[in-house]
């Protein structure tokens, strides 16, 4: 078979591609390995509950994931959460939840930090720009201190990226406070300068859950989509390439995207240098909990977005979403369903647990925690063996690498969510960087 460009992986980065490519030639094919679409996107349905095993939302913070839901006729089905419902988000000090503080006068009070942190942080001024990238947690304990750095970075970049601090690379993953340290010298003075900039960007779903979008960009390429098709070799042979299916057929193209994960790039990959550098990006284990509870079981009212952790709280999750509040679409009424996070690779032996016993852990922590009087009517377990892919040090290295390979071999092009950007708007803007810079 004979096609101009073959697109390998049918998640959100392949099929964004598709949906950009689209408008310029219907002369593709997207192959996925699995029986269905969405890669890390994955929603069920389960007992009226909606539940999102993977991304619970998508940052609208760019007009290109607008021009996607518009091909696909869902603008106007959006769900926006309420803001002023979400606003609280929370920490554990000494076992309990603590808001983590939006104002200035939340700021001064909170128990989250000393006195001392709170002095410390407004000296960040006088802190020199770094010359070269650097680990988040060196990046932020020179800038803000070391409590700073424990009591609200840890958690926060837990909660997106489960990694460790010590490993993670400023520049990638701190990406608006590294750019604000390099173009200002200061964070701080950089926020305040920029303020009328920054712009907050919404999040939303779709009803049905997020897997609707990439099931209706999937309808779309009916004809170019096929599934339970896994790629074993790619072979260049001069201005073209050969791509030899699991069945034994040959496709030949002159282009190719992939999206697939890097763990599954390099078994194809015939680059041994990119090889190399493909096997070297880790992957952190996740696993995903559902509780959906009667809300007359609550003893209090729940209120906020969700708590996160640090590992000093010793707790068997990373962090929990209280998904009712976020978008009421996700229960009925009478119902509140939690989505519980696990693992990561502070957590990653828990990974390795039975789910039936790591869940009983967690809802051992939890019920007191969240002062909830009965067990779940609902429990659902997903799990990612190899979940969110760590931004380390050597991602600077990988991008280079990859960037080598691409113009020496004309035509094949490497993009995914571990090397440009971890979030589902990263991937779907990434995909229309390259149809736009790539294909004429």
């Amino acid at each position: 078979m004979k096609v101009n460009t073959v697109i390998i992986g049918g998640g959100i980065s392949g099929l964004s591609a598709a949906n950009f490519l689209s408008k310029k030639t219907l002369d593709f094919l997207i192959l996925e390995s699995s029986d269905r679409v969405g890669g890390t996107i994955n929603s069920s349905k389960v007992d009226e509950y909606t539940l999102e095993n993977g991304p619970n939302t998508v940052l609208e913070n760019n007009t290109v994931i607008q021009e996607l839901l518009s091909d696909i006729n869902v603008s106007e089905e959006l769900i926006y959460p309420d803001l002023k419902k979400i606003s609280n988000r929370y920490l554990l000090i000494n076992d309990r939840l603590e808001k983590i503080p939006l104002t200035i006068i939340e700021f001064l009070l909170t128990p989250i930090l000393s006195i001392y942190s709170k002095i410390k942080i407004f000296s960040e001024i006088l802190v020199p720009r770094h010359i070269n990238d650097t680990n988040v947690e060196s990046f932020v304990k020179r800038r803000f201190g070391k409590e700073f750095h424990d009591n609200l970075i840890v958690p926060f970049l837990t909660g997106i990226y489960a990694d460790t601090t010590s490993k993670m690379s400023s520049k990638n993953t701190l990406k608006k406070m590294w750019e604000l340290e390099q173009k200002h010298g200061s964070i701080i003075i950089g926020l305040i300068k920029e303020k009328n900039k920054n712009s907050k960007s919404k999040l939303f779903t779709i009803n049905g859950g997020l897997s609707k979008i990439t099931e209706l960009l999937s309808k779309k390429f009916i004809n170019q989509l096929m599934l339970n098709t896994k790629v074993t070799s790619i072979v260049k042979l001069n201005e073209t390439y050969k791509i030899t299916l699991n069945g034994g057929e040959d496709i030949f193209c002159k282009k190719i995207i992939s999206t697939i994960p890097a763990y599954s790039l390099k078994d194809l990959v015939f680059d041994d240098m990119l090889k190399n550098a493909l096997s070297k990006v880790n992957y952190n284990p996740i696993d995903v909990f559902h509780f959906g509870f009667d809300r007359d079981d609550l003893e209090t009212k729940i209120d906020g977005f969700g708590v996160l952790t640090k590992p000093q709280d010793k707790k068997s999750f990373l962090g929990i979403l209280f998904s009712s509040n976020i978008f009421q679409h996700v229960s009925n009424e009478k119902k509140f369903l939690i989505t519980v996070l696990a693992g990561g690779d502070r957590q990653k032996d828990l990974c390795k647990e039975s789910p039936k016993s790591l869940e009983r852990q967690i809802l051992n922590e939890i019920l007191p925690l969240l002062r909830i009087k009965s067990e779940p009517k609902l429990k659902n377990h997903f799990r990612w063996s190899k979940g969110i892919p760590s931004y380390s040090m050597s991602v600077e290295k990988l991008q280079k690498d990859i960037e080598f390979f691409e113009e020496n071999n004309k035509g094949f092009y490497v993009i995914g969510n571990y090397h440009l950007g971890v979030s589902v708007s990263d991937c779907i803007k990434n995909s229309k960087e390259l149809i736009e810079t790539k294909f004429n």
